[in-house]
């Protein structure tokens, strides 16, 4: 996939692939209640389902993009909506992560791993926790 294309054609869109709030809200009820989880959110992108994460729950979140203009937009939401120190942006590849073995409560992945492909994605991030949330598409 030529990345540096997929990020001109998405530039200055508000969400990089299908979904809406609702969804992520939906999706996220359907987790058993985690007082305060660590949230790996994988290919943010600016970060929408991000801060509709965070106000979901009271936990922490990584969000992680390999384009700093979607981190740098995340960013700018983060003050917005003041979750500074709730949610922390790294520029990170979803094929290069070095998270301790079971860091995480939950892993968010939310249209974003057909970049590494399903089974790929399941292969190479299931060490980072035992609970995966996957949301491959949404109408």
């Amino acid at each position: 996939m030529d990345m540096e294309l997929f990020f001109e054609i998405h530039k200055d869109l508000p969400r990089e692939g299908s979904g809406r709030e609702e969804y992520t809200q939906k999706a996220f009820e359907m987790i058993p209640a985690i007082k305060k989880p660590n949230i790996l959110d994988i290919g943010c992108g600016p970060g929408l389902q991000t801060i509709k994460l965070a106000k979901l729950t009271d936990g922490k979140i990584i969000a992680i993009d390999i384009h700093q203009p979607y981190l740098d937009q995340l960013e700018k939401s983060i003050k917005k909506e003041q979750l500074s120190g709730r949610i922390i942006t790294i520029n990170k590849s979803m094929t290069n992560m070095d998270f301790p073995e079971e860091y995480f409560d939950i892993i968010w992945a939310e249209g974003s791993i057909f970049i590494i492909g399903f089974e790929q994605g399941l292969i190479e991030w299931k060490n980072f926790s035992n609970l995966m949330v996957i949301l491959l598409f949404m109408k």
